[in-house]
């Protein structure tokens, strides 16, 4: 049982159209799996870049949270208002007639702009006191949380005409500058 050519060339081209048939209809799935590997490839790189990145970022709070501390630590603050008030009843001390004779606060101008964004006020302290409660005033500005310079002393004796031996009432006058950071126009108050 010999075939014959045309027998052949029929088989031969079934077999030609159902490979190519064949080929026809997977070779779009193999092009959509090559480009899914590709993808599947690019995903687990950006898997790996968020997980770096979370790491990055973990780090980095944690840098921040301790240049915050170190900061609250080292440095004053600088509050939204001058709060006067909240400032005098840290510095007051208590005028009992011998050891402070007076003590009065004066706003002295209006604030003045430093540095941009930063307000001074210039308040004045004086007390007719002896030197150690005079000394305490000074210790309480320098104890404050928030930022206040020293900005000038002055001393005298109270009656300078009749001088006491020991404990000479003295008549001191210190010069403050509070200083505070309004907010800037949309800043949000903390």
């Amino acid at each position: 049982m010999s075939m014959s050519t045309g027998e052949r060339f029929a088989i031969l081209g079934t077999l030609g159209g159902a490979v190519l048939l064949a080929w026809q209809s997977a070779w779009p799935d193999w092009q959509l799996a090559e480009t899914r590997q590709a993808q599947i490839v690019e995903l687990e790189r950006k898997v790996g870049e968020i997980a770096q990145a979370e790491e990055s970022l973990t780090a980095e709070t944690q840098r921040l949270t301790q240049a915050r501390e170190q900061r609250d630590r080292e440095c004053r603050s600088i509050p939204y208002t001058a709060d006067v008030a909240g400032l005098m009843q840290a510095l007051s001390l208590e005028v009992n007639g011998d050891v402070v004779r007076d003590q009065t606060f004066t706003v002295m101008d209006r604030p003045a702009e430093e540095a941009g964004r930063f307000q001074v006020l210039p308040l004045r302290v004086e007390l007719d006191a002896d030197f150690s409660s005079v000394w305490s005033v000074l210790e309480r500005a320098e104890g404050l949380s928030r930022l206040v310079r020293v900005s000038g002393l002055e001393m005298s004796l109270v009656d300078q005409k009749h001088p006491i031996d020991g404990a000479q009432p003295l008549r001191a006058s210190l010069t403050l500058d509070v200083v505070y950071a309004p907010p800037a126009d949309g800043d949000s108050m903390p």
